[in-house]
């Protein structure tokens, strides 16, 4: 079936092995580079034997990664934040989203000339760990975790191992796209580690076939912003990886570049220069 044929009828459109398995492998590297940089300077102790990341080899050692996510989370979650934040913005990272075949499906999908401009919102990489339902992506839209009145088009993909039934994989309701914005509640945060959700109420799912989509890592999927989805729970004893993100078209006449808010992690820029000052002057 033709790709758009198919985006149009089922609401997603999946592309076998556009992203090579270097790019995995680099990612792969990136974050066990990243977390060795953080148990070092938390000065966080492990039960086990950190694997020098030079003698790593990829696919094998994915547990080895595995079990550094798992003492960072035990050490401190909010460090998870930040290892999140860490690897969207590492230049590993920006040339997997930036991969050619990737903007060349996505402007194809949203039938966009060779030139036309994307905008890329809230790219990451999941970590979606064992047995945890407390930030498990429930049955949602996109349309609300995007900015209002834009155009644009969802992917996801496993990234560093394969994404199965088993280790939570992506669903998706079926042709749910073609029924537009549906009735859902928003849920605030919990507290205790829930995630704020907005959440597709439990009879509209039930009219759709729910697919449970297994994919290898090259794979990408692409879908509608209206398309019903979540993520699979995780009955594994291993971490599933995967790439989400959305390219915005930037023609679209809604759209309107959202203003980045970075925040420091440690002090603010003024506290920085009170400091400075403060050694400059008492010389």
């Amino acid at each position: 079936m033709d790709k758009l044929k198919e985006l149009s009828e089922n609401g997603f459109y999946i592309a076998k092995s556009i992203t090579p398995i270097s790019m995995h492998k680099e990612i792969f590297l990136t974050f066990y580079d990243v977390l060795i940089s953080m148990i070092s300077r938390h000065k966080s102790r492990t039960d086990f034997q950190i694997k020098n990341i030079e003698d790593l080899n990829y696919p094998d050692d994915i547990k080895e990664l595995d079990k550094l996510v798992f003492a960072v989370s035990d050490f401190n979650r909010e460090l998870m934040g930040e290892l999140y934040d860490t690897v969207a913005y590492c230049s590993a990272f920006f040339k997997l989203i930036g991969n050619p075949e990737i903007e060349k499906t996505a402007r194809e999908l949203m039938s966009l000339k060779s030139y036309s401009t994307m905008y890329s919102v809230t790219h990451r990489i999941r970590m979606d760990e064992p047995k945890d339902e407390m930030r498990r992506a429930a049955w949602h839209q996109e349309i609300f975790h995007s900015y209002p009145d834009t155009r644009f088009l969802q992917t996801w993909g496993p990234v560093i191992r394969n994404s199965t039934v088993s280790n939570g994989t992506i669903e998706v309701c079926k042709k749910s796209h073609q029924h537009g914005v549906v009735d859902q509640d928003w849920e605030e945060f919990k507290g205790g580690g829930y995630a704020q959700r907005i959440i597709v109420k439990d009879e509209i799912v039930k009219k759709h076939e729910i697919l449970q989509l297994e994919m290898n890592i090259g794979d990408v999927m692409f879908f509608d912003r209206h398309l019903i989805h979540r993520s699979g729970y995780n009955s594994s004893n291993e971490i599933r990886y995967s790439q989400v993100g959305l390219w915005n078209d930037c023609s679209y006449k809604g759209f309107r570049t959202p203003k980045p808010a970075f925040e420091s992690r440690t002090f603010s820029p003024r506290d920085n220069y009170d400091m400075q000052m403060k050694k400059i002057r008492s010389q």
